[in-house]
């Protein structure tokens, strides 16, 4: 774009060269504020600030760009060359993912995707992902899409034989020894996809951001009763209340070990268990279960959970990303659960 751009300006009421000038500033993305830089229109005549949707649509690209580094998402190009790698269309592409027909239609062209729906795509980057999601999703693609997959996976594999896989940051935590950031117990991801399929068998529309919930009031209780989570993952705090940290890989785990999978349900996806998890737990470790489920579904959508969990100390006093270390809940999540339940009759 050039220094200048033929525009109106609204307060001298004539069209005018306008000077373009790049400034930074911030803007709420998915309720998240990011920085980023903005390019304004500026009238030579009175100064004012002019408003043109051909600079606008180029700042909302720039602050989606930004916001997709933050959370390492591919952008439209990078989906658009996965797309090809493949020789799928657009609609094959989405069948073979599991999304919706117009889904990969826009992402291609700029929307941003949804954190499930990129880890999705991420999956289909490495062969054992891209196995797992034909063998999900093979009956909604026609013979000719399903070779087209199936020569891509080979292909990939090939490639990679040579090479060791990548460990996962989580699978690398499973060393890590019992610590407050992990509720003195070391990461089990047996035991975490156990208790996701548990609370995805026993609470309603279980949207993924909700399931956090769920998984964090299930470990945050367990510690505050017994002094050890259920599973040794660790949270950070989030605009939207406390998250598992590393969020995108476990919900890539659930995937690739069959536990959970996802069903589009009017604006996002609903958890749908897939395999047993009871085995994992004692009955009293099931019984809290049952507790923290019940508490769960006292909450008719996945905000109203989150502004709940918004009054907890340990998510009010730590900062944007920070590690919720269970040592700084007290009996506070036990108590908030408490109140919840009498408040509404569960008890």
């Amino acid at each position: 774009m050039s220094d200048h751009i033929e525009t109106f300006c609204p307060e001298c009421d004539e069209e005018v060269r306008a000077i373009l000038i790049n400034r930074p500033t911030t803007v709420a993305v998915r309720g998240e504020e990011v920085g980023y830089t903005e390019t304004v229109a500026v009238c030579p005549n009175c100064q004012s600030v002019i408003g043109d949707a051909r600079i606008e649509g180029e700042n909302l690209s720039r602050a989606y760009d930004e916001y997709r580094k933050r959370h390492q998402m591919l952008s439209p190009a990078q989906i658009t060359e996965l797309r090809s790698s493949y020789g799928l269309s657009l609609r094959d592409f989405s069948r073979f993912l599991g999304f919706g027909e117009q889904t990969i239609y826009r992402y291609e062209r700029g929307d941003l995707p949804d954190l499930p729906h990129n880890t999705t795509m991420l999956s289909a980057t490495k062969p054992e992902g891209a196995r797992l999601l034909l063998s999900q999703n093979r009956a909604r693609l026609g013979k000719r899409a399903q070779s087209r997959v199936e020569a891509r996976i080979k292909s990939m594999e090939e490639g990679s034989s040579t090479e060791a896989p990548a460990r996962l940051v989580l699978e690398k935590r499973e060393s890590i020894a019992p610590c407050a950031a992990n509720g003195y117990r070391a990461l089990d991801l047996e035991r975490a996809s156990a208790l996701m399929t548990e609370l995805s068998r026993r609470c309603s529309k279980l949207y993924w951001t909700k399931l956090q919930k769920a998984a964090f009031y299930a470990d945050m209780v367990s510690y505050e009763r017994t002094g050890q989570s259920l599973t040794g993952l660790s949270y950070a705090h989030a605009t939207y209340g406390p998250v598992i940290d590393q969020g995108d890989e476990m919900r890539l785990i659930l995937s690739q070990r069959g536990a959970i999978d996802f069903v589009e349900e009017g604006w996002g996806e609903v958890a749908i268990p897939l395999a047993e998890g009871h085995s994992r737990f004692s009955d009293e470790e099931l019984a809290l279960i049952d507790e923290v489920s019940a508490f769960v579904n006292t909450f008719n959508s996945a905000s109203e959970l989150s502004g709940y969990s918004h009054g907890l100390g340990c998510w009010e006093n730590s900062a944007d990303g920070q590690i919720i270390e269970y040592t700084s809940s007290g009996s506070e999540v036990d108590a908030s659960m408490a109140r919840r339940l009498e408040a509404v009759g569960a008890r």
